[in-house]
């Protein structure tokens, strides 16, 4: 195992094992080509979700092939108002992360890599 890879999998020990601390619970949902990470809260509301990008498919359409998604319509684009049945109402809302870096384009308008992770968090 690469340096990356165990640097890798310790950090997501650490924020599984504190992310327990509070209460929450993680688990990752595989399918045959995609492997999403879902923390919940103890009200086992999704408090976040994780996964892998694919070449040429956009942010937003993969999170709803990977979680059951209600969006807002803007002129700025689509702003993510609820995953997996919890909402993103004041004072916390979905937030969109590429790379563990906050996005500063839109999820309908990111292309992601295969290479990309990417995370919504309810914060």
């Amino acid at each position: 195992m690469s340096r990356a890879a165990i640097l890798k999998t310790n950090i997501i020990a650490v924020v599984v094992i504190a992310a327990l601390g509070f209460g929450a619970t993680a688990y990752v949902a595989n399918s045959p080509t995609h492997k999403v990470s879902v923390v919940t809260n103890a009200q086992h509301q999704t408090i976040q979700l994780s996964y892998h990008g694919q070449s040429n498919q956009n942010a937003l359409a993969l999170l709803k092939k990977h979680a059951t998604v209600q969006t807002k319509h803007y002129t700025f684009g689509d702003m993510v108002t609820t995953i997996n049945g919890t909402k993103g109402t004041g004072p916390k809302y979905w937030t969109f992360y590429i790379n563990n870096r906050m996005a500063n384009v839109g999820a309908g308008v990111y292309t992601t890599k295969s290479t990309d992770t990417l995370t919504w968090k309810l914060q």
